[in-house]
């Protein structure tokens, strides 16, 4: 069995493109990819908090968080930046938990061939007839950014997923 944290680290994918001619120089945007869990931590005084560490594995039910790191490394803005993550095998997507600033973000139920909103999507049920798509149906996430990315600078994306 395939271990989702790696595929998802593997087909991590990155659509960028900088506007201007061909003599311009391309933006360079790099990606860091995490996987982490939530770790309940006990302090001294007896409070409880809760904060994110990487996970080196998980069991079922469990819920992850994957992070996605942005930068642009380039010489110039990068332009019509697009993040698009696959929802790892083995885990569904949990609902509403899309995140990123100033980003459009939008989800595909067909491996990643057609993206939008999830009030626009469906999926044909086992039935045989045509329903609205639900989080457990997405298959990739797709952040795009509202804005070009200056130089050196970045952000993050993210979402959670249950491990099945």
């Amino acid at each position: 069995m395939r271990n989702p944290f790696t595929i998802c680290a593997a087909v991590l994918t990155l659509l960028c493109s900088a506007a201007g001619s061909w003599a311009q120089e391309q933006a360079l945007v790099t990606l860091q990819s995490e996987v982490l869990r939530e770790v309940e931590v006990v302090r001294e005084d007896g409070r409880k908090d809760v904060r994110l560490e990487p996970a080196a594995s998980a069991r079922p039910g469990e819920v992850l968080f994957f992070r996605i790191t942005y930068t642009n490394e380039g010489k110039g803005p990068a332009e019509n930046v697009q993040l698009t993550n696959p929802v790892p095998e083995h885990m569904v997507y949990e609902g509403k938990s899309a995140h990123g600033e100033g980003t459009d973000v939008t989800f595909s139920v067909d491996g990643g061939r057609t993206f939008g909103k999830p009030e626009d999507l469906t999926v044909t049920g086992e039935d045989g007839k045509e329903r609205p798509a639900g989080p457990a149906d997405y298959t990739h996430i797709r952040w795009r950014l509202s804005e070009p990315v200056p130089m050196r600078q970045g952000g993050t994306v993210g979402f959670r997923a249950r491990l099945r």
